[in-house]
């Protein structure tokens, strides 16, 4: 009934696309084939785990190559432009990894800590603190092992005016853009991770496969359903723009695993 999800083949030509996400929405309500459901719910947050896990590893990246081409474009960009670029990518780099492998919510959790050495394990725990205890709270960052992220200093300064003596309190607030030998070991942890990802990744599209042929076997009205829920890119894009490189990118990847990210259009 359904062709194997990881076919290859150079003839293929599509004939029809299936939103199997919309269609586990309405199975959910009606109560009906719980397994599909949760196949499909773990098939979605297998793509949108690993879309995070790499955005994650592209914002550490992004990091090293502004700092290489720092000297030569100081001269243009002032230096509070680069720490603010890579603090943002920093955060967002230790916030997107948290979220793909500790985050509850609606999304199923896919990656243990099981498979971690224990180095692996140390950097993974320093990551869920520094997200917990730095970067979504306030935090120092104190028992970081390359130093705490932030430092605060009150000063008295005493000075003369002429021959009068004043004094003045100010205070003084330093903040790592972020812990170059952190995201080091960061990088090779979300390299690892994804491995994970991949690992899987597959079989959880096979499992929705096989789910879906037993339920669409066992009930005939799913079968003859599936056709009105069609995928539709405008719909599921935000502009009309991000909706025909969708169809582009659909129609150039024809049987390839498929990654898509909203561009976001200037106001």
């Amino acid at each position: 009934m359904f062709a194997p999800t990881n076919s290859t083949e150079n003839t293929m030509r599509v004939v029809g696309r299936i939103d199997l996400t919309s269609l586990a929405r309405t199975l959910r309500d009606s109560g009906r084939h719980p397994a599909l459901v949760k196949a499909i719910d773990r098939a979605a947050a297998a793509g949108s785990i690993r879309e995070d896990l790499r955005t994650a590893l592209d914002s550490l990246r992004q990091i090293v190559a502004i700092q290489d081409r720092a000297p030569a474009d100081h001269a243009n960009r002032p230096l509070h432009d680069e720490t603010v670029a890579t603090g943002a990518l920093f955060t967002q780099a230790v916030v997107l990894y948290a979220r793909a492998t500790e985050t509850q919510g609606d999304r199923p959790k896919l990656l243990g800590e099981g498979k971690l050495d224990s180095a692996q394990r140390a950097t993974h725990d320093e990551a869920m603190d520094m997200r917990n205890k730095v970067v979504a709270h306030f935090g120092r960052g104190d028992a970081m092992t390359d130093g705490p992220l932030v430092k605060e200093a009150v000063v008295l300064s005493l000075y003369l005016d002429g021959e009068r003596r004043k004094k003045r309190v100010g205070a003084y607030t330093t903040r790592a853009a972020h812990k170059a030998a952190f995201a080091a070991r960061l990088a090779a942890l979300l390299e690892t991770r994804l491995g994970e990802v991949a690992d899987r990744y597959q079989k959880l599209f096979d499992a929705v496969d096989a789910a879906l042929e037993t339920a669409a076997t066992n009930d005939t009205e799913l079968g003859q359903s599936l056709p009105s829920f069609g995928f539709d890119p405008d719909l599921f894009c935000a502009s009309q723009d991000a909706a025909r490189h969708l169809r582009a990118q659909l129609d150039d990847d024809v049987g390839s695993d498929l990654d898509y990210a909203v561009k976001v259009p200037k106001p």
